[in-house]
């Protein structure tokens, strides 16, 4: 079986916007975003906590206790030992605050995605930015995706591993200090089970950070 990927990139574009009405979360999306925040807040502990994960792989397949399949990973252990180093030297960050606008951002994408489909792009070719846009709000987002995940932690846990992303790409997003806003959105699909995508941003509506806040006065041209 082959390893279920995450995927993450950045988009930025401005423009202003206004703040969608409160989302309700899932208690599984909720789960995932005090995972993402307990990783940011203690990473040597969480460090400590991937010591156990890197015993279910036997050379590059990971099997988690109580499942009947193994996942194919590319790198295996040594991407867990990596990670476990990054992580001591990783200073402890801020949680993140959910934002309404990232959960409604992020949710056109699950939705999308559950007649099948991966990647940041909609059917449609709509971006995160787009879809942020699309809600009232700026494109100044980053956005990282997990695919077929066993539970809420395994989400982030994906994301911070980061295996077979050269750049530890989602890793380096989720440990932005200057990412401060998140909207979690998970749901069905049609090939990996489960899809979460997680928007982020400097500002909670996905302005420019410079920009004014909404309802205030409007920007002189000069």
């Amino acid at each position: 079986m082959m390893r279920l990927g995450v995927l993450g990139a950045v988009v930025l574009v401005s423009l202003a916007a206004a703040l969608n009405p409160a989302v309700a979360q899932t208690p599984f999306e909720q789960q995932v975003l005090a995972a993402l925040n307990t990783a940011r807040a203690d990473p040597a502990a969480y460090a400590a906590g991937l010591k156990q994960y890197r015993t279910f792989f036997h050379a590059n397949l990971l099997r988690y206790p109580g499942q009947s399949t193994d996942i194919e990973t590319e790198e295996g252990v040594s991407v867990v030992d990596e990670t476990i180093a990054f992580l001591k030297r990783q200073a402890p960050l801020a949680s993140v605050v959910s934002a309404p606008l990232f959960v409604a951002s992020a949710r056109d994408l699950v939705a999308d995605q559950a007649h099948g489909g991966t990647g940041h792009e909609a059917s449609d070719g709509a971006s995160p930015a787009d879809r942020a846009m699309r809600h009232g709000g700026g494109g100044f987002v980053a956005e990282v995706i997990a695919y077929g995940p066993v539970d809420a932690a395994d989400v982030v846990r994906q994301l911070i591993v980061d295996d077979g992303v050269a750049d530890r790409g989602h890793r380096s997003i989720i440990y932005s200090p200057e990412l401060r806003f998140a909207g979690v959105a998970c749901g069905p699909h049609p090939e990996y089970r489960t899809v979460c995508v997680i928007d982020l941003g400097v500002t909670p509506d996905g302005r420019s950070p410079g920009a004014r806040p909404i309802g205030g006065p409007r920007a002189t041209a000069r």
